[in-house]
């Protein structure tokens, strides 16, 4: 029998490994290393975030292809609850997105803080990304110039979803297929029911 020491021991390094996992797909997301993103994931991984919703798979090439279309986009992820059963695990993390873009000619920033959610597999003794989820809490765009007025149509803007309205808007307007039934703070039944069912995953059999 394992030492209570031992225990804890293999229990903090699997937290370790996770938490490693979870920034290092958003870093190698954010700087290109295309095959270090790619090897975070299985390959029947599933994603969905405001403009994909597929496998991790086409996760990759798709990437590549909206940073054409958006460049400059960069992620901040701080991994906060890692649950562990077994080889399973859920790991839900605060998160930052942001860019600077030009709207109109008017120079703006825009943050969006919400959470990342990810199921977690250990195959083959590797944890890998087996869902990746966006859970969005709010967002604000400001001029960078303060003086100058934000070009957005507010009684457009107020018909979107408070949890991501703006980037709701700036997607709609770039031509994205975006979805407006994301998860989000703002329908806590929903969101009750998504935890739900990744609790029985991890810990069901499901």
């Amino acid at each position: 029998m394992p030492s209570t020491s031992e225990t804890r021991l293999a229990a903090m390094l699997d937290r370790e490994e996770i938490c490693d996992l979870v920034r290092k797909e958003r870093f190698a997301r954010d700087q290109g290393h295309w095959e270090i993103m790619a090897a975070c994931f299985h390959p029947d991984a599933h994603i969905r975030t405001s403009w994909f919703n597929g496998n991790g798979v086409d996760y990759i090439p798709a990437t590549q292809e909206m940073l054409k279309r958006v460049p400059g986009s960069k992620h901040w992820v701080f991994p906060g609850l890692v649950q562990v059963n077994g080889d399973k695990a859920l790991v839900e993390s605060p998160g930052l997105i942001f860019n600077r873009i030009e709207l109109e000619g008017v120079e703006v920033d825009y943050q969006i803080f919400c959470r990342y959610q990810s199921r977690v597999e250990r195959r083959d003794d590797v944890w890998r990304l087996l869902t990746f989820e966006v859970i969005f809490e709010r967002d604000v765009m400001r001029a960078l110039d303060p003086s100058k007025d934000l070009p957005i149509d507010w009684n457009l803007l107020a018909k979107y979803r408070p949890t991501y309205r703006f980037l709701a808007y700036l997607q709609d307007r770039r031509g994205f297929d975006l979805s407006h039934e994301l998860l989000g703070d703002d329908r806590p039944e929903a969101l009750r029911r998504f935890h739900e069912g990744e609790s029985s995953w991890l810990y069901g059999a499901g």
